[in-house]
Order: structure tokens, then sequence, then C-alpha cells
């Protein structure tokens, strides 16, 4: 009798878990076009976009800490608004008045982190990496802006070429996305290295959408060219633009578009089929 009450047990935790949805994961990448414009109102506009949000990982580029104007890092403005850890990656050192560069802000854990120059040296172009707790499931994330011309596709190539080597070196065995502005649409040759092994979630979600992400108001050729790819082990389940309208005074809060992706683990992932209150195992987690 006891046998079968503990099977009848298993059984039902099963089911539960097979009816419980995967987990899923929000991601919002935005270029914040430094210090441009009325940035005190242009930075809290996107704040308080952020903190309606709440994504689980934030990835920013342009941004612009400048002591001499007085303009504190705004990565780790917006993170003491949101409460958000931060990771800023620059080529300009520590000690430096003026510092520009990406971030990745976070509500959950960071456990290791990192960043590497892109080449050519003189572009300026990094990429971040942080590794995540997320609940128990460990997450790399990749935060990057590319070579900004036109004409510019051997450059961004060398860039992909550096930032896949980066992930390659970096990630662990868990999930993994990459985010930025690549200044380029998701289907461009130079982006294939890492495009072929991810998801373009909006792309995905919204196949021949006509959308761009840069602002035609300040004089940009509409493009979609800021992504969020996932990698291997999550899968795009939603994706709009946010920060797509002017504020009500007419301005924008950046020259580009947010995205904002929902990306899923899949159901078959252990930590996703513990009944409610188990102790996630170990394995694969950093101590």
């Amino acid at each position: 009798m006891r046998l079968l009450a503990l099977a009848l047990l298993l059984a039902g935790c099963a089911v539960g878990a097979r009816l419980d949805p995967a987990p899923t994961l929000d991601v919002v990448t935005l270029n914040v076009w430094h210090d441009k414009g009325d940035e005190p109102a242009r930075l809290a506009a996107i704040a308080d976009t952020l903190d309606a949000l709440r994504p689980d990982v934030v990835v920013l580029q342009e941004v612009l800490q400048h002591a001499e104007r007085g303009l504190a890092n705004q990565a780790e403005t917006l993170g003491a608004r949101l409460g958000y850890a931060v990771v800023f990656a620059s080529v300009d050192g520590p000690g430096q008045p003026k510092r520009y560069g990406n971030a990745i802000l976070t509500r959950h854990p960071i456990t290791d982190t990192a960043s590497v120059k892109l080449r050519p040296l003189d572009d300026y172009r990094t990429a971040a990496w942080a590794r995540l707790d997320i609940d128990g499931r460990p997450l790399d994330v990749y935060a990057t802006h590319l070579h900004h011309t036109a004409e510019g596709g051997e450059m961004r190539a060398e860039q992909v070429a550096d930032l896949v080597a980066f992930i390659d070196q970096t990630r662990g065995s868990g999930a993994w996305l990459a985010a930025g502005d690549f200044n380029a649409p998701a289907d461009a040759p130079e982006l294939a290295p890492l495009a072929g092994r991810t998801a373009d979630a909006f792309g995905t979600l919204h196949p021949g959408a006509d959308v761009s992400t840069l602002v035609e108001a300040l004089g940009h050729t509409p493009r979609r060219i800021d992504h969020v790819f996932a990698g291997p082990g999550l899968d795009p389940v939603a994706a709009r633009l946010v920060l797509a309208d002017p504020l009500a005074d007419g301005t924008w809060a950046s020259d580009h578009r947010g995205v904002w992706a929902r990306l899923q683990w899949p159901a078959s992932d252990p930590l996703s089929r513990l009944p409610p209150g188990a102790t996630p195992p170990t394995v694969g987690r950093l101590p």
C-alpha cells in the first residue's frame, strides 16, 4: 500500500510538472544615445520604461560617463534606480574622466564577468560578458555594439569573429544570449557566424515585419539593427519594440527603439520539472 501511494504521488508530481509552463526570461536591448538631447529627461523616461517592464536582463549601448560634464555613468544611474547589478565594459580605463561603452544590467546574481576589445582596436568596440544565476539556471549574457558605417561590413565581420571567439571561450554548459546594436540587419552576411547558431528573437516571431529600431524622425534611414540573439537552450516566445514612440512633449527617449524579448527554457529542462519546494540540483551551476 505504501509503495502504491508513493507511486501515485510521484505520478501526480510528473503530471503537474508537465502541465506547468516552462520558465521564461525577459530581455531588453537599447542604445541609450549617450548624452544627446535632454539627457536627464531621456534617461528618466528610459528608467520609467524599464521599471515598468522589470526585465531579467537589460543590455545597453552608447553608455557614457563624463566626469568633466558632471555626467555619472548612465548604466550605473539606471541600475541604482532599478535596483539592478551593473557590468560595464569600455576601452577607456577606469581612471579616465570620460568612458564610453556597453553594459549589462540584471536583477539576478552575477557569478562571473569579463570583457574583450574588438578589432580593429581604433574602432573602440567591446563585448561584455556576465554569467547570471537565474533561479538556479546559469545564463551567459553577451552585450556588444558593432561598427556603424554602411560600408563597414568587413570590419563588422572581424568584430563578429572576435565576439564568437569570446563566446566560445567563456560560455558554460547552460543557455546563452547575445544582444546589442549590431548596426546591420540580422540576416546580414557579416553577422552569419553568430546568427547561424542563434535565433533572432524579433525576426523569428515577426518574419518579414517592416519595422525599424532606428528613429526616422531623428534623421535615420529605417533599419532593424538592434537584436536579441537567443542561443541554444532558449526559444523566443514573444518580442516587441519598446520606447517606440516619442514622449508626451514630442522628444524621443533615444534615437533607437529598444527591443524587448521573452525567451523560454525548454520544458525538458530538469529545473522546470521539479515539484514545488524541491531543491534544484547543483550540476551545471557555478559555486
